[in-house]
């Protein structure tokens, strides 16, 4: 699992992320537009790449793996 320091680092950057097996474990490309800090852990909010505009949101634990594209 990255840190939050790594996936602030990546705010506004083409990824790809695999999301961890408790939350589907399936793979997503697209923007990090931005992080919102929460009670129970900061939410990425991501645009998807095939899906220009719109916006999906996942909390960092759920996260597996992160990289830039």
């Amino acid at each position: 699992m990255p840190t939050l320091e790594e996936i602030q680092a990546l705010k506004g950057a083409d990824v790809t992320l695999q999301l961890a097996s408790s939350a589907g474990g399936h793979a997503l490309e697209g923007r990090i537009v931005g992080t919102l800090d929460a009670a129970d852990g900061m939410v990425v909010f991501i645009e998807p790449a095939d899906k220009p505009g719109s916006q999906l949101s996942y909390n960092y634990q759920h996260i597996a793996t992160i990289r830039r594209r």
